[in-house]
């Protein structure tokens, strides 16, 4: 099973007391509980960490990490498309990324003309790849910007501007922009620091951005940090300078044994998740921004029963969209019993997220049994689910999700993709 390459494990130098506000049960009463149509399994070839994203005409894409450098001379990570609404699915051909390295951690953004640009992490640095074809055909480099990358993410705007977040060890996480539909990224700017991220050794969450112009696109993502909070850079000048925000304050919790992620809405509305760790729970997190993360809502608690895991989050037209994996057990990720059953779940809000349906499972096939290791490349088992899951909206406002299970618990996994009827 590929392992991401976390070059290392996120660190808790610090612990500051205090607890985030808004303790209180999952708030629910306005959205109604989603329908969801069959899981589609998409891949049994031991991928992991599929994200997707969802094209202006309505085509599906996911992509996947197939483990670093596992194949030689090249090790480019999978993608894979649906033309039909996630009912089948094709994985697209390497093209001029099949020699090259990666298959450590990969992203893909998709432009408003469907533009795809991609980033394939190596021992190093990233392999970066463009396609105007739909993934059919692809132009490569096999070097993106500064050195001793770790967990990367590309975000598109118009114009072939493709913007690419980076965590350098130790400087701290890196933006760069390029304006070739992500095949060069010339500009190169540390976004946050070390010092912004308390100390944290953490690679970002996801990046977003608002289309603006070459001077004026808003950039922005998220962080954890070293005392129990959540991070955000932003910038509203293309990425020339950056200003950094707290969506989550500082707590006694945990929040770097997951990714937090953000999701754009457009105008400036913006939503942010996060997996929060204290003694032997492990809760979901949520808060949002009206101004593209100048100012954030008190955060609050959306999912307390149960143990929760790596939450994402997607933003459109008004609508919230949650998946996480779960299980019943009262414990956290690492220290779930052996027979407990983690599925793949969701829930939403139609208002903003002021209230959100009750959390639901959409797929009744258990993606794993017992603990989850959050530890990344410290972890010597229970890695099978990677480091991620996720949600988008479609063009009809549907929730489509992309997860991974664990076939025989160990080494087998499947990719499955459901979409919400």
């Amino acid at each position: 099973m590929p392992r991401r390459p976390r070059l290392l494990a996120a660190l808790a130098l610090t612990t500051a007391a205090g607890a985030l506000v808004g303790l209180s049960p999952l708030a629910t009463g306005v959205a109604h509980a989603a329908t969801f149509g069959s899981p589609v399994v998409v891949s049994g070839d031991n991928a992991s960490e599929p994200g997707i994203d969802v094209a202006p005409d309505g085509t599906l894409y996911i992509n996947a990490p197939v483990g670093l450098l596992s194949t030689i001379p090249g090790s480019p990570s999978d993608v894979f498309r649906s033309d039909d609404g996630g009912a089948s699915w094709t994985k697209l051909p390497a093209s001029l990324k099949a020699n090259l390295p990666g298959g450590g951690d990969s992203d893909i953004a998709i432009a408003a003309d469907g533009t795809l640009s991609e980033t394939d992490l190596w021992l190093g640095n990233s392999t970066v790849a463009t396609s105007s074809d739909k993934g059919q055909t692809w132009t490569a480099n096999p070097v993106q910007g500064v050195l001793a990358q770790d967990r990367q993410w590309v975000t598109a705007t118009s114009g072939g501007r493709v913007y690419h977040v980076v965590h350098q060890i130790p400087s701290g996480l890196w933006v760069s922009r390029s304006v070739d539909s992500g095949l060069t990224y010339p500009q190169q700017v540390l976004a946050a620091t070390a010092l912004d991220q308390t100390g944290c050794i953490c690679p970002p969450g996801n990046i977003i951005s608002e289309d603006g112009g070459l001077l004026a696109d808003k950039v922005g993502g998220v962080y954890a940090t070293s005392v129990g909070g959540v991070g955000f850079y932003g910038s509203a000048n293309g990425g020339l300078t950056f200003t950094n925000t707290t969506p989550g304050p500082a707590s006694s919790a945990t929040t770097n044994g997951a990714f937090p992620a953000v999701a754009d809405n457009g105008n400036g509305k913006l939503a942010v998740v996060w997996q929060a760790v204290l003694g032997n729970t492990s809760t979901v997190w949520f808060t949002t921004s009206n101004d593209f993360g100048s100012t954030w809502a008190p955060a609050k608690q959306i999912v307390t029963s149960g143990t929760s895991l790596y939450p994402w989050v997607a933003y459109r037209g008004g609508k919230i969209a949650v998946s996480l994996y779960h299980t019943d057990a009262v414990a956290t990720p690492d220290t779930a019993p052996e027979g407990s059953q983690w599925f793949e779940t969701y829930l939403e809000s139609t208002d903003g997220g002021a209230t959100f349906s009750a959390l639901q499972t959409v797929d009744s096939t258990p993606v794993k049994t017992g603990p989850v290791c959050t530890g990344g490349t410290n972890c010597s088992s229970d890695r099978e689910l990677g480091d991620f899951q996720q949600v988008a909206i479609d063009g009809a406002g549907h929730a489509v999700l992309s997860y991974c299970r664990s076939i025989d618990n160990a080494s087998d996994t499947e990719i499955r993709f459901v979409k919400e009827a």
